[in-house]
């Protein structure tokens, strides 16, 4: 495919989901990098119906393209076949890049859905004079977007988080190969990386996430108790089970506080049983399930966010998890994990406590240092402050699109 030399950048971008949930990170990038003028297509196999968007995130509507969950269509089974007669080495290239993945056995299956679909888009992206493919996570999104680039030439690169490099990395080191460039979101997730493709190790970058900061600290909203705020779905990386042992010694150390913990997920029950048994319930409630874009006014009537992140046993870790950042910029000291990219967003002692992982006594203490602070708002301002610099999407989204100019085809 011909692209004119110095043309403006176009991108297909792939997404497992558009508007997921528990994503808002990329949700917020895509709206910023839309409304910079980039010209772009999302490519995803669903859209989340959500009434919480802003007007800037609902345009993203318009560029998104729907392709085929199963694509084993008559339609996507025909473009292959033509593919196959009519680029016979390209094609043979990219099953020769299928194997040499070395796909888990259970995700060799997902390697041909990918390898279908990107057959069935290549039509799409050569008419569109795309100029270059960039997929959020390296799962099923990145390995569509690495046959898509094998069979028309067009570079990609995408945008790591931690599930995709840590658990769900069926093929990692032979897609980190194939990148153009890679985002590791934070420095930890980089090195680690640079360390499996030694060889590419230039390739793999840092480019923070953001949030919309406010220019001013938001105003805290009046509640009785000191309340530690946690969010997040309620699995085993989370650290939710050590935050309610954590809560049983406080309790009976004899101080008074609130904790809520916000979301849903499959320890729902467990947890809520947890609690239960340690007579917790007027200490620790479930508030359920709250829109991303309507948290703010939940974090403002907390004083503290509790993310106790481990390290879970299938190795599913978060990364620099995006609730810290938005608390943060409402103000709100951290109390976390030394894990993963985690100190790169919290720093102990200036806006927050770190500790180690899977440790409810360390936890608690620490829980006991930010009910007696007696710097509580010199935290509450670095929170912010470190926000504002580190993280507001505004500023970081530039340093992206400038990523994706450097590797656009030309």
């Amino acid at each position: 495919m011909q692209v004119e030399k110095n043309a403006p950048l176009k991108v297909l971008f792939i997404v497992n989901r558009l508007y997921e949930w528990s994503q808002n990170f990329i949700t917020r990038e895509l709206t910023e990098l839309n409304e910079l003028g980039v010209d772009m297509t999302i490519a995803a196999r669903d859209m989340a119906e959500r009434n919480d968007l802003s007007e800037q995130e609902a345009k993203l509507r318009s560029k998104y393209l729907r392709i085929r969950n199963v694509p084993f269509t008559p339609d996507y089974l025909w473009r292959h076949l033509l593919l196959a007669l009519s680029r016979p080495k390209i094609y043979l290239k990219v099953w020769a890049t299928f194997f040499s993945l070395k796909h888990k056995p259970s995700k060799f299956f997902r390697g041909i859905i990918c390898l279908f679909r990107a057959a069935g888009l290549v039509k799409f992206v050569e008419q569109n004079s795309f100029n270059l493919i960039h997929a959020h996570f390296l799962t099923a999104a990145g390995e569509t977007a690495l046959y898509l680039s094998k069979f028309t030439g067009i570079p990609f690169g995408a945008t790591a988080y931690a599930m995709d490099i840590y658990v769900d990395n069926s093929g990692l080191v032979g897609k980190l190969r194939n990148a153009t460039y890679v985002n590791g979101t934070t420095k930890f997730n980089e090195n680690f990386m640079a360390k499996l493709v030694p060889e590419h190790a230039e390739r793999m970058v840092t480019k923070y996430y953001g949030i919309p900061t406010s220019e001013t600290m938001p105003p805290p909203i009046a509640h009785d108790k000191f309340t530690f705020i946690a969010v997040g779905r309620l699995v085993e990386k989370k650290g939710f089970k050590y935050l309610v042992e954590a809560c049983a010694e406080l309790k009976t150390l004899g101080y008074d506080f609130h904790c809520k913990i916000i979301g849903k997920g499959p320890l729902e029950a467990e947890l809520k049983a947890q609690i239960q048994a340690a007579g917790l319930e007027n200490e620790v409630t479930f508030p359920g399930f709250i829109a991303p874009n309507e948290m703010s006014n939940m974090y403002r009537s907390g004083d503290v966010l509790a993310a106790p992140c481990v390290i879970a046993k299938n190795g599913d870790v978060d990364g620099l998890p995006n609730v810290c950042l938005e608390a943060m910029d409402c103000g709100l000291p951290i109390i976390s994990t030394t894990i993963s990219g985690i100190p790169e967003g919290v720093e102990d002692g200036v806006n927050g406590w770190l500790i180690p992982p899977n440790d409810s006594t360390a936890l608690a203490k620490a829980m006991q240092k930010a009910i007696i602070a007696p710097n509580q708002l010199a935290m509450r301002e670095a929170s912010h402050r470190i926000a504002s610099e580190r993280f507001n999407v505004k500023k970081n989204v530039l340093l992206v699109k400038e990523l994706l100019e450097q590797h656009k085809q030309v």
